[in-house]
């Protein structure tokens, strides 16, 4: 008879019985419970919207700043070429001692670290050298 019962339709029970009211009960807390865990995923969809738009704007602030990093680093890379540039020229009438190498634009870098090295190594033997570095870098723009 559970299985006859079971099966019918609910509109095939009748209104206001122990059964009627069983079944009732039975939908209500089912309600209830569909309810409940309906606000859960509301809430929960509304945390993640609010996630979602910070992290949205933590990339659009993110954005910006990589912008403005670009925009520096090509600034600083035009002011780096215009350095080797003016030191190129203003050191192309300084040889090193010993190798006699003058700087290119290729070699500026590695020519002023072993200016440095030089006379580092011995200042008093570079007294001249010394002198006429000081010299060109009074005279750079």
């Amino acid at each position: 008879k559970e299985a006859d019962t079971k099966e019918r339709s609910v509109f095939d029970i009748p209104i206001f019985t122990e059964e009627f009211l069983n079944h009732s009960k039975a939908r209500e807390a089912e309600l209830r419970q569909l309810r409940k865990s309906n606000m859960e995923f509301e809430e929960r969809n509304a945390a993640l919207q609010k996630h979602v738009e910070s992290m949205r704007t933590a990339v659009e602030k993110l954005e910006v700043d990589v912008i403005q990093e670009r925009s520096r680093n090509t600034v600083l890379q035009q002011h780096l070429e215009s350095l080797r540039q003016a030191l190129t020229s203003s050191f192309a009438g300084v040889p090193l001692p010993g190798s006699g190498e003058t700087p290119t634009m290729e070699t500026i870098d590695s020519y002023m670290n072993r200016l440095h090295s030089i006379i580092l190594a011995n200042p008093q033997e570079n007294e001249n050298l010394i002198a006429t570095v000081r010299d060109v870098v009074s005279r750079l723009e």
